[in-house]
């Protein structure tokens, strides 16, 4: 704590100092920094931060989409990064059902899943890292959709300016700034199938010169679902809380600075799953497969995510140069409970009678986990851009300091040769992160340039963990439970770009570049019968890519983008299991997934995208494609020869909207969203089965009067329901269709 004040005294420090002179000019406000929706009708002509200044995403050497707000808008909106990411090349949404458990995957890239290791792609909002934590920090929350202003999605290692866990890649969700002017806008939707009710909005008023403030809000109420527990009478995708923002903005002269505060308190869908065992299975005579969407668990289930965070972004324009400070705070408070066994005491005992579970098999109702971590993270960049006329450079500092306090209650029916109730399994993680990075860029000549970038990391990270019995208090499971550990470990990442303009509009380039996945370790330890035992420690995983593209703008309100790359990966992060499993006999509980290296691994892939605008007499369209191929499998270890896992062979979305006036400020609007995947594995095991392959549409079409508009939506039309994962005795399934209304206002 004493660590995390004193960084945050030096940011005010730095602030107060930068500010303090520029602030007694009285001069005009700042221009404010442009917009990804500024351009809309040129996707080439955006301007990006992806290498940390502002430049034309047609210009940047390297594999990179905008998501504008208006683009969102069109399609309805995002609440969860599935919907978000929907028509991205190479991402894949790993979804477990809960937000708090899902995760995010680009180009390959592993993923952690039923762990709490960090995730292979680096998550940021508004510049400053959100990842970490042993729940909930793979995936963005609800609150992070709120009021977005762009979403800029960076494909392929991005380790020398993002640093840890973008070997995938980056994103980055900027919220929207406070502007000049009073504006804003709010919208209220209802799902007919789960009664699902949601407000969002936002307003943003100026004032006076050089201030505004903007406050931004959310509130879903769902009782109904598709997921229905009947023995606590509750839908496991129930939805119930809000979300609030509020920014402040202050622009004199040379300084512009975004001050953010919010806060979000949300119960979010449970992680849920059918147990499906087949008939004949050892222990289980007549089979066990329960309905698609009645799971009788004794356990309610329940999953909620709070997060409080504070931002500051200080921008000063140094004539030459450009300074860049942004300090950040975040505390997610994340909690889930499971059924680990996935019966009630009163279904097992009519499977029982039926025949379907044998009366000697060793299922224990009783059994249930629940799930708590607090993270407080807190975290301070500070990066210098500047150039001439044929070169760019920058440097920058970032420090990063975590805290994670996690604990897994496990409980069990007592009964005379045990009569404990149950476990408590306590944790507490540290890490410290400390960087500094840089870049030069150099035009060679009009048309070729040569960029290096390099950045140095050095990261401690500890660990202390027990197990706790819950009847008597006392330490259990012997000296295999007391973990005390720590790992410290340094790296050097680097990207090398070579970028040539083969026409004023269109740029090829080539690149090699190396990240990290840092290591961790594994606090949730296996039964003392399982075949595979949990490791405790497990170290990072190395990646070097080799990337080659070609982008630009064709045609008038056309961009289009074509890469392909090839990536050596060392000590591969992978997520396995302790082989425990309802039917294994030796071992009849429910597995437990961690992570490990699992050897040396080769990924690769080639993806390409297109948008076009275009006009309809008096209206106008756009239609976006995406798709991408994508491979990979481990090259040495016990897993040598084996496909990565949760690795589509192919992805493809398509995005088509259009506007057409009818009438003086009367306009009809309409929106298909198709995204597809097929092939690849669920799991790193020689009997893996394959990845459910889908194809979903998602339409809209509504009608606007001046700043007010109305819609009906339909997600997942054809009412596709596909296996989000499998294991050997459960299954999870996707969301069925949703159908619905959207009322929408802006000024």
């Amino acid at each position: 704590m004493k660590r995390k004040t004193h960084l945050l005294f030096c940011a005010t420090a730095v602030w107060t100092a930068m500010a303090g002179p520029s602030f007694a000019q009285d001069v005009a406000p700042a221009a404010p920094p442009a917009d990804a929706a500024s351009e809309a009708g040129d996707d080439g002509a955006i301007v990006v931060t992806a290498r940390r200044r502002e430049e034309r995403l047609s210009d940047v050497p390297t594999a990179a989409s905008v998501i504008d707000a208006a683009a969102l808008t069109d399609r309805g909106g995002a609440q969860t990064s599935g919907e978000l990411l929907a028509d991205q090349p190479s991402i894949r949404f790993n979804n477990l059902s809960s937000s708090v458990t899902s995760e995010i995957s680009i180009r390959a890239s592993s993923t952690a899943r039923a762990t709490n290791g960090d995730p292979s792609v680096g998550l940021y909002r508004n510049g400053s890292y959100i990842g970490g934590g042993a729940v909930g920090g793979r995936n963005f929350s609800r609150l992070d959709m709120l009021d977005i202003g762009r979403v800029e999605v960076l494909r392929g290692t991005q380790g020398a300016l993002y640093g840890r866990n973008a070997v995938g890649g980056a994103i980055n969700i900027i919220s929207a700034e406070p502007g000049f002017d009073l504006s804003g806008w709010a919208s209220a939707r209802y799902g007919f199938e789960t009664n699902s009710f949601q407000m969002q909005g936002a307003v943003n008023v100026p004032l006076g010169e050089g201030a505004a403030v903007r406050i931004s809000g959310d509130l879903v109420q769902q009782d109904k679902g598709f997921f229905y527990n009947p023995d606590n009478d509750v839908y496991f995708d129930r939805q119930k809380g809000h979300g609030l923002r509020g920014q402040l903005r202050l622009a004199r002269g040379p300084v512009d600075i975004v001050l953010l505060a919010e806060t979000q308190r949300l119960t979010t869908p449970a992680i849920h799953y059918q147990i499906f065992i087949p008939a004949g299975t050892p222990g289980f005579p007549g089979g066990y497969i329960q309905d698609r969407f009645r799971y009788p668990w004794s356990t309610a289930p329940r999953a909620s995510q709070d997060i409080d965070g504070l931002q500051a972004i200080v921008r000063v324009d140094l004539g030459g140069a450009r300074l860049n400070a942004t300090t950040f705070f975040r505390k997610r408070h994340s909690e889930y409970d499971l059924d680990n066994d996935g019966v009630s005491a009163a279904e097992l005992a009519r499977a029982r009678a039926a025949g379907q579970v044998g009366p000697a098999t060793p299922i224990d109702p009783g059994s249930a986990s629940y799930v708590v971590d607090t993270t407080d993270m807190l975290s301070q960049d500070l990066h210098v851009t500047g150039g001439s006329d044929r070169l760019t450079w920058l440097f920058g500092v970032e420090a990063m300091l975590l805290d994670s306090d996690f604990s897994v209650t496990t409980t069990r029916t007592p009964t005379l040769a045990n009569p404990s109730p149950g476990n408590v399994a306590p944790a507490r993680l540290h890490f410290e992160s400390y960087a500094a990075y840089g870049s030069l860029g150099l035009d060679l000549t009009d048309r070729l340039n040569l960029t290096g970038e390099l950045r140095y990391t050095r990261d401690s990270r500890s660990i202390s963990a027990r197990l706790y019995d819950l009847g008597t208090g006392l330490p259990t499971g012997g000296p295999t439970r007391v973990i005390d550990d720590s790992i410290e470990a340094d790296n050097l990442s680097y990207n090398a770009t070579l970028s040539y303009k083969l026409a004023p509009r269109i740029l090829a380039y080539a690149k090699v570049g190396s990240s990290y996945r840092a290591g961790g370790f594994n606090t949730r330890l296996s039964d003392p019968r399982a075949p595979s035992p949990v490791e405790v420690l497990f170290g990072n995983e190395n990646s070097t890519s080799y990337e080659v593209g070609i982008k630009g703008q064709p045609a008038r309100r056309g961009y289009f983008a074509i890469a392909g790359y090839y990536t050596d990966l060392r000590d591969l992060i992978a997520q396995v299991d302790d082989g425990c499993a309802l039917t294994n006999p030796t071992c009849p509980v429910a597995a437990v997934s961690y992570l490990t290296n699992a050897g040396n691994a080769k990924s690769w892939g080639i993806e390409a995208e297109y948008s076009q605008g275009f006009d309809i007499g008096a209206g106008s369209g756009r239609l976006a494609l995406s798709g991408s191929r994508q491979g990979g499998e481990v090259k040495s270890g016990r897993y040598a020869g084996l496909d990565l896992a949760q690795v589509p062979d192919w992805l493809a979305s398509a995005n088509l909207n259009l506007r057409y006036p009818v009438a003086r400020d009367v306009t009809i609007t309409g929106n298909i969203l198709v995204s597809a995947q097929w092939g690849g594995k669920q799991e790193l095991t020689p009997t893996s089965v394959d990845l459910d392959d889908y194809r979903l549409v998602n339409l809209r079409f509504g009608v606007e009067f001046g700043g007010f508009g109305i819609a009906a939506f339909a997600n997942n039309v054809f009412d596709k329901v596909y296996y989000v994962a499998q294991a050997p005795t459960i299954n999870r399934y996707s969301q069925p269709r949703v159908v619905g209304l959207e009322a929408r206002y802006s000024f």
